[in-house]
């Protein structure tokens, strides 16, 4: 499937800025263990960035210094300290190997995990912003990152879920799918760890068996030369990188989707009810021949609880009966699994589509508006309409908002702030608690006590 890029500025500096810190990532760590194997550092890092991607010295740097006002992530050197291969060509034992594996778990999640949440939250955002730009008729779509931030978020635009939840409102259908984006990313997260351990020491045991030096094997790590020995090309710096583009790539879709639907779950939920409030929308976007063949499609949102099998998007199916499609989209709706080529047609209209595939959902009034198929845009339709002075909302906010709003002590160690409980919890059990949880969201939202930033909360208390 080829490869597409957004129209959408700011999600796709959003998607090149994780791909490229990734990348930047997986280099050091390929390079640090090829200078353990007695290369020099010079020649390591020069053998990451040649042949045959040809990448070039200030790839990652510019890139860096292109959203430094937006992100803060720095990528340190992969130094292991203890030799990871045997000249004699005898084996590394379980625990070598188990020691050596954990210092690439730790140096992996220390620094992929942050920045996995951070472009979560960002993506989630900037969808729905987009859905907010959408539906004030805002020319959204060649805004950059940086004027994002500044402008919508005054510089501080959130990176982590504490943050967001803190201070801004989100209902519980966003996060609900807010947390099930981010233990999507997660999962992979955690499988390209595995796969990174798995890769070198595949590497350096069959480096051993043929008898190749340290310094051939820290060669063989990088790049596949012969296209013939399969069991090398899976194994490379090379793979590593690609992998991650295709996972960067359609995860980053799949959460700006959820970002822009997540708006409209209570009004789908209230549609099953009163038809009148049903929300539609169009896809758009994409250039390959299976995405133009089906742009315009008209698919109408329905809330995740009345979907009986993920495998049927069928509306009559889920006892819906709709006189405009019978195509149901709801959050988290994909075609992983499913296959399209010239015998087998699987895949449903849903976004991502496809691998790499950025195609959107847009949303579409069908009283007013139209899909127009010559702009690929939904675009209102022109008639005459009397003229309706805007209303003016000039109701306060009562006693008791306000202080639903402000930090508030309500015992037992708990702090409420904008309808959100939380608990401040030591440092070394903060991970177990936030995965605690994801996993069940009603529970207060843990708070790291060595993080001053977030201990605010607690400080402003009443």
């Amino acid at each position: 499937m080829e490869k597409e890029k957004y129209d959408i500025k700011y999600i796709s500096e959003l998607q090149e800025y994780w791909n490229d810190y990734n990348y930047a990532l997986i280099n050091e760590i390929y390079v640090g263990v090829a200078i353990n194997l007695g290369m020099d550092p010079k020649d390591a890092y020069n053998l990451a960035k040649v042949n045959p991607n040809q990448l070039q010295k200030s790839f990652f740097k510019n890139t860096f210094n292109k959203f430094k006002n937006v992100f803060n992530h720095k990528v340190k050197k992969f130094r292991y300290d203890r030799p990871i291969f045997k000249g004699d060509g005898t084996p590394l034992t379980l625990n070598q190997w188990e020691r050596f594996n954990k210092y690439i778990s730790d140096f992996w999640t220390t620094h992929a995990n942050p920045v996995a949440e951070d472009m979560t939250i960002k993506a989630h955002e900037l969808g729905k912003q987009t859905t907010r730009f959408r539906q004030e008729k805002k020319d959204y779509d060649k805004m950059s990152l940086e004027h994002i931030n500044e402008k919508q978020y005054k510089g501080d635009m959130p990176s982590g879920l504490i943050q967001a939840y803190s201070e801004y409102d989100f209902d519980n259908a966003e996060k609900k799918a807010l947390n099930n984006q981010y233990s999507n990313v997660a999962m992979y997260v955690n499988q390209t760890d595995s796969t990174i351990q798995d890769a070198i020491r595949q590497q350096i045991i069959t480096g051993i068996d043929n008898n190749k030096s340290p310094v051939e094997v820290a060669s063989d790590l990088f790049w596949n030369v012969e296209k013939n020995e399969n069991f090398v090309n899976k194994y490379t710096a090379q793979a590593m990188r690609r992998d991650w583009n295709r996972i960067s790539s359609t995860e980053m879709a799949s959460i700006y989707e959820a970002g822009i639907l997540a708006p409209y779950e209570s009004q789908a939920m209230e549609s099953i009810k009163d038809p009148t409030k049903a929300q539609y929308f169009v896809f758009t976007g994409g250039s390959c021949q299976w995405c133009q063949a089906h742009q315009g499609s008209l698919t109408r949102l329905v809330p995740m609880d009345v979907v009986t099998s993920t495998a049927n998007d069928s509306l009559k199916s889920m006892g819906i009966k709709d006189e405009h499609t019978d195509t149901a989209l709801w959050i988290g709706k994909n075609n992983v699994g499913y296959k399209e080529n010239k015998s087998v047609q699987e895949w449903r209209v849903t976004t991502p589509a496809h691998v790499h595939n950025v195609a959107t959902m847009q949303p579409i009034d069908l009283d007013k508006e139209y899909y127009n198929d010559k702009t690929d845009k939904v675009e209102r339709k022109l008639k005459k309409d009397k003229f309706i002075p805007t209303q003016v909302d000039y109701s306060q906010k009562s006693k008791e908002e306000k202080e639903w709003r402000e930090p508030t002590n309500i015992g037992g160690g708990l702090v409420r702030k904008d309808g959100n409980i939380y608990e401040a919890v030591d440092s070394s059990i903060y991970n177990k608690k936030m995965d605690e949880w994801r996993e069940n969201p009603s529970l207060p939202i843990p708070v790291n006590s060595a993080n001053k930033n977030d201990m605010l909360i607690f400080k402003d208390a009443k």
